[in-house]
């Protein structure tokens, strides 16, 4: 009724005010309310869907087994969550980066991606554990890294050229030192190329080891240089595999290096790479490439077929042949004998022929054996080296100075390093450039000789992440990565 006696305007103009001081008086209402709830401090936390023991549990878990394999087992505990709830478990817990105490260090990369993208991790040498990890390899990272840590005196690394630019340059005072594996790594790989240069020698001398003739004093005597005996035995390289393009490129090498190109040209005009150029330019023939799996099973074929071996297991035979020379595994020998045997109009008849297995020993194989002593070598390694000593004799120095080198470590006196280095440049067995790679980082070679420091224990934990990574890596960011590896290393 009121409202209705009012004039129009202030009817309106007093509705408003009514509607808007009863908006105002619910708001501050409502914020007058308060609703009483008792606050867990050690169970749960607000909001939380589960109680910090089982938040903890879940953390671990995820820790150890990943988002996936974690999710799964979740379910038998009791605390079934997804693979993607498990990684965020895992996120929501800080870890702090581990406080250094030692002082002593070491550095190493591993891979994000083997042979494209590299971090780093740093560990404490004396406590065993893993202190932090960068995202990437490159010298100032590290650099920073060290202008953070002043207490840091000991840097064990391995010859990484940015590792010792970021050490020199973070931490100038520290003491580098460098890594013996892989100091020994390197001098093998030098040992391997000198191997690769002398292909064609080692070649003739493989087809006078296995030549019937060499041990038999009635026959030809084979004496004189390697060259001499070239017409022993002929080669019989297989090119079946090799396909027309490539054989091309190689004849267009040989053809251009006759008329005096130089490598760095070919490898333009080919558009190969200068190490494949050089490799080209050094072989006689294109010669077939071995797959990872081919084995040596068809010098065999006639022997396995024959009427001796009727009626014996696979096992047996495989046993056998291991004995005269076979290379290949038991699974890789079952499957070619299945494809044997079920080869149309094929039957067991006796063979006649004797089985003659051509022994060989790769560069790789041969700087290996170089590093160990007689006593833990096979026979017939043993009667090849005298043989390759024989027709090689910077082989057999090559021998002596690596084997030097090794006791470099177990003698630990100063300046021997140096007599060595001199030993190996006025040598003649191809390990000058390595003797020159040392003089360039001199120190931290003779403190690796001189002490005990060693970077063992940062190949370990690089071990260890490649394990951490490839449980949950597909769907973990560097940060997470982090995190993990940090917590577990508790």
């Amino acid at each position: 009724m009121l409202h209705s006696l009012l004039p129009k305007t202030l009817h309106h103009s007093c509705h408003f005010c009514c509607t808007h001081n009863y908006q105002k008086l619910c708001i501050l209402n409502y914020r007058l309310q308060k609703v009483f709830t008792e606050r867990f401090d050690c169970e749960i936390r607000p909001y939380y869907r589960r109680m910090i023991r089982s938040n903890d549990l879940l953390f671990k878990m995820g820790l150890e087994l990943g988002g996936n394999r974690g999710s799964a087992i979740s379910r038998y505990v009791g605390l079934p969550v997804s693979s993607s709830t498990m990684l965020r478990v895992i996120q929501g817990v800080d870890v702090e980066p581990k406080a250094l105490k030692s002082g002593v260090i070491g550095v190493d990369d591993w891979a994000f991606k083997k042979g494209s993208t590299y971090g780093t991790v740093i560990v404490d040498l004396e406590r065993k554990e893993v202190i932090d990890l960068l995202p990437d390899r490159e010298s100032d990272t590290l650099a920073e890294w060290l202008k953070n840590h002043p207490e840091i005196k000991v840097v064990s690394r391995d010859r990484y050229g940015p590792y010792a630019l970021g050490i020199k340059t973070g931490a100038p005072d520290a003491i580098q030192v460098a890594d013996r594996f892989h100091l020994i790594m390197n001098l093998g790989e030098a040992a391997k190329k000198v191997f690769q240069s002398q292909a064609k020698q080692l070649k003739e001398i493989f087809k006078l080891y296995n030549d019937p003739k060499r041990n038999d004093p009635t026959l030809t005597e084979v004496t004189g240089p390697v060259e001499a005996n070239l017409e022993v035995v002929a080669p019989t390289i297989s090119t079946a595999n090799i396909g027309a393009h490539k054989q091309y490129l190689f004849d267009k090498v040989k053809e251009l290096y006759a008329n005096g190109t130089t490598l760095r040209q070919i490898a333009k005009i080919t558009k190969l790479d200068r190490k494949t150029v050089a490799r080209y330019v050094s072989m006689e023939k294109l010669e077939k490439r071995q797959s990872r799996n081919s084995t040596n099973l068809e010098s065999f074929i006639n022997y396995l077929l024959s009427e001796e071996n009727h009626g014996k297991t696979y096992r047996e035979l495989h046993n056998t042949i291991v004995q005269m020379g076979f290379n290949g595994k038991y699974t890789q020998f079952c499957h070619k004998m299945n494809e044997v045997y079920n080869m149309p109009g094929l039957s067991r008849m006796k063979y006649e022929a004797q089985v003659v297995v051509t022994k060989t020993w790769s560069p790789t194989k041969l700087s290996l054996m170089l590093y160990r002593d007689s006593k833990h070598l096979k026979e017939d390694d043993k009667e090849f080296l005298e043989l390759l000593f024989e027709k090689l004799p910077q082989i057999k120095q090559m021998e002596q100075l690596i084997k030097g080198f090794k006791q470099l470590f177990l003698i630990k006196k100063d300046g021997m390093l140096q007599k060595w280095i001199q030993e190996a440049s006025t040598s003649e067995c191809g390990l000058k450039n390595f003797a020159k790679n040392l003089l360039r980082d001199y120190e931290a070679v003779n403190i690796a000789v001189v002490t005990t420091v060693s970077n063992g224990q940062v190949e370990g934990q690089v071990n260890r992440i490649k394990n951490i990574k490839r449980k949950m890596y597909g769907r973990a960011g560097f940060q997470l990565l982090r995190k993990m590896i940090l917590a577990k290393s508790a």
